[in-house]
């Protein structure tokens, strides 16, 4: 595992940081999940980061699924 990528020891300590912060509660039940979303979406930021945008480069005008 690179060292670049979220352990999930990092991204519970993460998640009790920021729900104290916000006041939030996050259920037992739903921890492992928040915890594994948190993980991914990590690995995403990873892969947006190896991108190599232009000045010009623009966001897309309509975004469909």
């Amino acid at each position: 595992m690179p060292s670049s990528e979220l352990t999930a020891e990092a991204a519970e300590r993460y998640l009790d940081a920021v729900a104290s912060m916000l006041g939030l509660a996050v259920a037992p039940d739903y921890r492992p999940g928040v915890v594994l979303n948190l993980q991914i979406a990590m690995r995403l930021v990873r892969i947006a980061e190896t991108l190599d945008l232009g000045d010009h480069d623009e966001p897309a005008a309509v975004f469909e699924a």
